[in-house]
């Protein structure tokens, strides 16, 4: 066997860290391992890997990853393996088995190996099994890893002394995926601050950094989600795909009111709520409500084309989601300011027969009047916020199915699922089979075809050849799911009040008895009956005391917080401290929650998704004000 005593310039730190920890301590006459002060420490020496005897271990299953493998490639066994002799003089591996296995991987020539001076037991000493058992459990039960804030800090010290996220991660062998979110969190100072007093996941902290942009809207966002993230983190994706919707909306209409005014096309002013601002222009009406003479049959279209000579001609702007279409658009309404005015008439009259009942007398006083206005604005309200948190509920709830059928085994009840849906024979499965099955398809990650009548056999006979039972349970589930979740629509949440989508609610059941967490609207498509989440209760004037802070910085002890005790202005805390060294100040975020003035041309409809959402059951109320993709320009 090759053994060598290590170099003297190259172990010194390691005979020093060895000999520290044989010292003795002068009050006890005892060694600080607990043993007696004359107990003989071992040998630190080299060894050739490939010649260490990996004994009996309780560690059953080792698992090499590809990047310990490479660490100690690049490093080499930084901590000794700990060997004892066995009687024939061969060295067995005590402690540090998936080192030892490591280096016969990556090639080492040669390790540290710390030799105690016990030699190896065999089988036959009692004690000695009892010992080794005792010390293998002891290496690894109480060994605790690196927490994911300790990495961040650390990574963000790397990048302070010059390393990129690159370097960073070639010289730890970490993952890049995990290196660009701990060094996107170690970029954001709020994001960093968040994750340390709340706990917070790093998946968490680096979609809240990806909202760190120094603007009004993204603060908003961000405490948002950080309150999210610490009361509700079963709804977190939802709450942040909302978000990215929420951005994606703002930076399509900053675009496009550019382009309309580049092109000097009249914008319509809007209220904070996205509608017409009805005080500005109390007599407007879209061109869709209007035909272009009173002379004109009823029905006769007012074209965008006839009406741009019209002085009265103007437009609004807003962003559509198509549940057929993933990417947004932005839509321009074309209205009449004043129709009566310029001529125009309704686009209809409403008759009334003799035999019909005369419709109800409408409001008579301004009082009347005005809360009829209100409600109807009120409901127009709570279906755009009911739309675009279905619109972010798509691209969650897809991701789960997908993430559920990679699995090895169908969950539970799957085969109940597709023999229920093949039984009924509803128009979800027939429309799936028309069109090829091509959500199917999309979810499982095999080619999408054009059509069922492509010209070639279906993308899932591939995956069904040689395919054992399970395998094929997992297909026929996909097929159903893809066709139940093909068929739903953004107004899938209102239409469940007419008792239709009855396949929607056992759809989203199952998804729910599987694991997934609806949000508020998809709870609506299960029972229409389901009462909405409690509000926040609003953050008070004062800001919250948090214990050992001082001028806004926070210690250990706030970390670990109860998610019960975060609100608002504990985020605001977190954030205007985090923001003291950006262009914007700490009077950007107040204890009330508001946030400072926006840039001109935009309303107080840009501002992130609310934590909680409203009720948006009908009749319910007025809904708390959410964001929308209006911009008042």
């Amino acid at each position: 066997m090759s053994t060598t005593q290590p170099d003297a310039s190259t172990d010194a730190a390691s005979t020093d860290a060895a000999t520290e920890a044989g010292s003795t301590d002068a009050a006890t006459g005892q060694d600080r391992a607990g043993g007696d002060a004359g107990e003989e420490l071992g040998t630190l020496m080299w060894a050739d890997p490939a010649e260490l005897v990996v004994g009996v271990n309780t560690r059953t299953e080792v698992r090499l990853s590809a990047h310990f493998v490479a660490d100690i490639r690049d490093r080499g066994v930084r901590e000794p393996i700990t060997v004892r002799r066995r009687d024939d003089g061969a060295l067995v591996v005590r402690k540090g088995q998936r080192r030892t296995l490591a280096a016969v991987k990556a090639g080492l020539r040669r390790v540290r190996v710390l030799v105690e001076a016990d030699h190896d037991p065999d089988q036959a000493d009692q004690q000695g099994q009892i010992a080794r058992i005792v010390d293998q459990l002891g290496e690894n039960n109480h060994r605790a890893g690196i927490g994911d804030r300790e990495e961040v800090a650390a990574h963000q010290e790397l990048l302070e002394l010059g390393l990129t996220a690159a370097q960073i991660a070639r010289t730890t062998r970490t993952p890049a995926a995990r290196i660009r979110q701990t060094t996107r969190v170690a970029a954001s100072a709020i994001a960093a601050k968040a994750m340390a007093r709340y706990e917070l996941t790093l998946d968490q902290a680096a979609v809240i950094s990806e909202f760190d942009d120094g603007t009004a809207e993204g603060i908003e966002a961000v405490k948002a989600l950080t309150v999210c993230a610490a009361r509700e983190p079963e709804r977190f994706a939802h709450a942040a795909q909302r978000a990215r919707h929420d951005r994606e909306d703002r930076l399509l209409l900053t675009e496009a009111c550019a382009a309309a005014r580049e092109q000097g096309l009249p914008l319509m002013q809007t209220d904070a709520d996205g509608d017409v601002d009805s005080d500005a222009h109390p007599a407007a009406q879209p061109l869709t409500a209007l035909r272009p003479r009173v002379e004109d049959p009823e029905y006769t279209r007012l074209t965008v084309e006839d009406h741009q000579s019209c002085p009265g001609h103007a437009i609004t702007l807003e962003v559509r989601r198509v549940w057929s279409d993933p990417e947004p658009t932005v839509a321009t309404i074309a209205y009449c300011l004043d129709p009566d005015a310029h001529g125009h008439a309704p686009l209809y009259q409403r008759h009334i027969t003799s035999s019909a009942p005369a419709p109800a007398a409408g409001p008579t006083s301004e009082q009347e009047q005005a809360a009829e206005k209100e409600a109807a604005r009120a409901e127009r309200r709570r279906v755009i916020e009911g739309n675009k948190a279905w619109d972010a509920a798509v691209a969650v709830r897809r991701e789960f199915v997908r993430s559920l059928l990679a699995r090895k085994a169908a969950p539970n009840n799957a085969a109940l699922f597709v023999a229920t849906a093949m039984a009924t024979g509803g128009h979800e499965l027939r429309k799936a089979f028309d069109g090829g099955n091509q959500l199917a398809c999309q979810l499982l990650g095999v080619e999408v075809p054009s059509s069922w009548y492509a010209g070639k056999p279906s993308p899932l006979l591939g995956l069904l050849e040689g395919a054992k039972a399970g395998k094929a349970t997992q297909v026929m589930l996909a097929i159903a799911l893809a066709a139940e979740e093909d068929s739903l629509h953004r107004h899938s949440w209102r239409e469940s009040h007419a008792g239709r989508n009855t396949r929607a609610a056992a759809y989203l059941s199952a998804l729910k008895s599987w694991g997934y967490t609806p949000t508020y609207v998809e709870e609506l498509v299960i029972d229409p009956d389901t009462e909405a989440p409690a509000t926040d209760a609003p953050a008070t004037d004062e800001p919250t005391e948090t214990s050992g802070e001082t001028d806004g910085e926070t210690d250990g002890e706030t970390v670990g917080e109860s998610a019960a005790d975060v609100d608002s202005a504990d985020v605001d805390s977190v954030a205007s401290t985090a923001l003291t060294s950006t262009a914007l100040t700490s009077t950007a975020l107040t204890s009330t929650g508001q946030a400072p003035s926006r840039p001109p041309n935009r309303s107080a409809r840009c501002r992130p998704a609310r934590s909680r959402p409203p009720d948006l059951r009908p009749g319910a109320g007025r809904p708390v004000p959410a964001p929308g993709p209006f911009l008042t320009c």
